[in-house]
């Protein structure tokens, strides 16, 4: 368990606008395929033997309830997306899993039929709400016989929508800002009191006159119609615009109305008519031909890598097309971009040799619309294998200079210390077991039901100042700092890369808690699941059989702790500077 962290929590008092609904605005449907071989797999391996597969290969899960496979799915807006599942199950009979979105279970005990054969692939298709953003979309085997064999994941997910008005922040007359009831967007939805007469003004900025569609979302639980005029600066452009019962004053629907919009800002009323007043709404969204640009350009596709070397990799795609006109591109390596361009091609530089990049490239217009991510592409640089493996490292690690003023013990409860800190040129390790650490973000895997000493906090932050999510990103825990052994005063400290060695495969993390000062020998949830140590809190890690090397000297730590991807080109490069040196 992480001794008491040394950082102070300051309470912080944020509004917060978050647009999340289900909503059927004028959007391009954009359909992008995620390999189940590129998601993380859990008591899950990637393999080829059966035909008919996408990609490189799919995942086979052990024969257990609790193997998983997740993707992250990046919606360009939040909505209702389409999930197709890809999988075979020639068992003969179904097999069952959980379907979650963002740790919320979206679909229980999915049954997933049999196919003709493990040759035959069937697809699975459900409907579910993202966030704007990255989505975690899991697959949780929920019987003894475990997870279909998994191919990918394809989700069909809208555009950006058109520019969009909050209606608690309009003007309101005869008419209050609400939140006693569940789905909508923003921070709230106005309530008309139940007279006629109650009205919501919002200001409009559109580029060009023209032809607009207003699009209302509202809320009516009664079984009579609530029926509203509107008025286009100050003149009613349509009568009586009817708003229907939607079953309930949770069930949130849309009335569209055409009207005629000057060039720059114009006002538009809703005004209730019935002796009821309007219903309840959350939001007004504003889209046309002559409007203002909130239309994103097409997804790029078609990426492919065409040409590496031993620290890059070039890129091109097919140009998007837009309302307005593509300004540039964007090349993303997980959620962090790596390159722009104002052309359809790109090249990603500074890279490791031999290490491999998993690629989305998006299109942005002038209006700053940015659309959908294209489908993955990676690609391998030249004059390397992936860095250095296992057995290299720990050839250099044989023997040890020892550094720490004694020795660590592997847990609280063992009579005496046995791991020493050794020193190398470049670096320090040590060898022993792997406790599971659990703490910083909730999550379903982390959190007070899972782990009796879990602590929502981490001594390490993300870039956003947010506690680190054991979870997803592999991390080490180092030491207090004591009589025995201080990590900083060989430069360690947030973010420095580590690499764990265990079972012959290595795993390059990052220095992200700090332990009591005692016991040494402690690393992520992910960590472990990752290197196929039981990652479970309770009953999970390993006694023995792992080496610690965390790199030291100048350019030893990731620009940001959070991005994983960095952490193993960087690690790579360090674990080569390492051997070389030793």
């Amino acid at each position: 368990m992480p001794a008491t962290r040394l950082r102070t929590l300051v309470p912080v008092a944020a509004a917060c606008l978050a647009v999340s609904a289900l909503v059927a605005l004028p959007a391009r449907a954009a359909t992008v395929r995620y390999e189940a071989e590129n998601a993380t797999n859990v008591q899950g391996a990637v393999e080829a033997n059966h035909a008919g597969f996408s990609g490189t290969g799919f995942v086979n899960s052990v024969n257990a309830a609790g193997p998983y496979t997740e993707w992250t799915v990046n919606a360009p807006a939040a909505g209702t997306a389409t999930l197709a599942i890809r999988y075979a199950n020639g068992t003969g009979s179904a097999r069952v899993a959980d379907v979650s979105v963002n740790g919320t279970v979206v679909s229980a005990g999915r049954s997933f039929g049999a196919t003709a054969n493990w040759d035959t692939w069937a697809t699975s298709t459900l409907t579910a709400a993202l966030n704007r953003g990255d989505n975690k979309i899991r697959v949780t085997a929920a019987s003894a016989g475990g997870n279909p064999n998994l191919d990918f994941l394809e989700a069909t997910t809208a555009d950006a929508p058109a520019t969009e008005y909050q209606a608690e922040a309009a003007t309101l007359t005869g008419a209050s800002v609400a939140t006693n009831h569940a789905g909508y967007t923003g921070a709230g939805f106005v309530d008309y009191v139940n007279a006629p007469g109650g009205s919501i003004e919002w200001s409009v900025n559109v580029a060009e006159a023209g032809s607009h569609t207003l699009t209302f979302r509202y809320a009516n639980g009664t079984a009579a119609g609530r029926p509203m005029d509107v008025a286009v600066n100050g003149v009613t452009a349509v009568t009586g615009l009817a708003f229907p019962g939607t079953g309930s004053w949770d069930t949130w629907a849309d009335v569209r109305a055409t009207v005629t919009l000057n060039a720059g800002v114009n006002t538009v009323r809703a005004t209730g008519t019935g002796a009821e007043g309007g219903p309840n709404v959350d939001r007004l969204s504003v889209s046309g031909a002559g409007g203002a640009d909130g239309q994103a350009p097409t997804v790029p596709a078609s990426p492919r890598v065409t040409g590496v070397s031993a620290t890059g990799i070039s890129l091109a795609w097919t140009d998007s097309t837009d309302n307005v006109g593509v300004t540039g591109y964007r090349v993303y390596e997980g959620t962090t971009v790596v390159a722009t361009s104002p052309t359809a091609s790109a090249t990603v530089a500074g890279l490791a040799a031999g290490s491999t990049h998993t690629y989305t490239i998006t299109a942005v217009d002038a209006a700053g619309n940015e659309s959908g991510h294209s489908a993955a592409v990676t690609g391998t640089t030249t004059g390397g294998a992936g860095g250095p493996t296992a057995d290299q490292l720990l050839a250099k690690v044989t023997t040890c200079a020892q550094i720490s003023n004694g020795k660590y013990k592997t847990d609280s409860d063992v009579s005496s210390g046995t791991v020493a800190v050794c020193g190398k040129t470049g670096g320090v390790f040590w060898k022993g077991d792997l406790d599971i650490d659990c703490d910083g973000v909730r999550t379903a895997q982390c959190n007070e039901n899972t782990d009796c000493c879990f602590q929502a906090e981490t001594f390490c932050h993300t870039t956003s100042d947010t506690p680190l999510n054991a979870a997803q990103l592999p991390y080490v825990v180092v030491p207090s700092p004591s009589s025995i052994w201080d990590y900083r005063t060989k430069g360690i400290g947030c973010g420095t890369v580590v690499a764990v060695i265990y079972n012959g495969q290595v795993e390059y993390a990052v220095t992200g808690d700090t332990g009591p000062s005692g016991i040494i020998g402690e690393a992520s949830y992910r960590t472990a699941a990752d290197l196929g140590i039981n990652p479970d809190p309770s009953n999970g890690g390993t006694d023995s059989g792992v080496t610690y090397i965390v790199f030291t000297g100048s350019g030893t730590k990731v620009a940001a702790i959070e991005n994983h991807d960095q952490a193993v080109t960087l690690g790579r490069t360090l674990a080569q500077r390492f051997i070389d040196q030793n």
